[in-house]
């Protein structure tokens, strides 16, 4: 009996295979706010406060690669400091100062077609207010619909929309120095 061995130096019997990626949900959407999602109300004077409206008016846009039903939810990240608990008021970082809502009065559309905001509360399926203005707030998802009897969220791959910040300040804050605001909030896509 005889054995031998044979050996080829560089040959090997397995390989490796790396797979990789990334998968996103829906249709892979931005969305993007005008003026660097700044609301300046500049410089108030204390007659200034009471008695005006302060609103400023900010953009929003929502680009998808491809029709995509999608939805907004709204984070605060001055939580506490709004003068009144409420989930539509936002804080300004001093409870003494107010607080700001953030309204949509439209007009919005959808690949060029109008259409309306509607909005359902966290954790429902029922879609609510189509066509009426309401606050926004951290218990709601915003969605957006056209014409028609149901209230339901409508693909789309591009929004526009604006969205008007209200500020509402306190009427009997009391102050000697100058008291500073800067709410913040985060606006986060949800793939319906």
């Amino acid at each position: 009996m005889l054995a031998c061995t044979l050996s080829i130096p560089g040959v090997t019997s397995a390989a490796d295979l790396s797979v990789g990626g990334q998968i996103r949900p829906g249709g892979a959407c931005d969305i993007t706010l005008g003026n660097g999602g700044v609301a300046d109300f500049g410089n108030l004077s204390r007659k200034d406060l009471y008695g005006a409206d302060h609103m400023r008016d900010v953009s929003l846009t929502i680009n998808c690669q491809r029709r995509t039903r999608v939805g907004v939810d709204l984070i605060d990240n001055r939580k506490g400091t709004a003068s009144e608990d409420h989930p539509w008021n936002f804080g300004l970082g001093n409870r003494a100062i107010g607080y700001y809502r953030i309204v949509n009065f439209g007009p919005s559309m959808v690949d060029g077609a109008a259409s309306v905001s509607i909005w359902r509360w966290k954790g429902e399926t029922t879609w609510r207010e189509k066509g009426r203005t309401y606050s926004w707030g951290s218990n709601k998802t915003i969605s957006w619909d056209v014409s028609g009897p149901q209230s339901e969220p409508v693909a789309f791959k591009t929004l526009t929309d604006t969205l008007t910040i209200e500020l509402i300040t306190k009427q009997d804050t009391a102050f000697t120095d100058e008291l500073a605001f800067d709410g913040s909030a985060t606006l986060e896509l949800v793939y319906l």
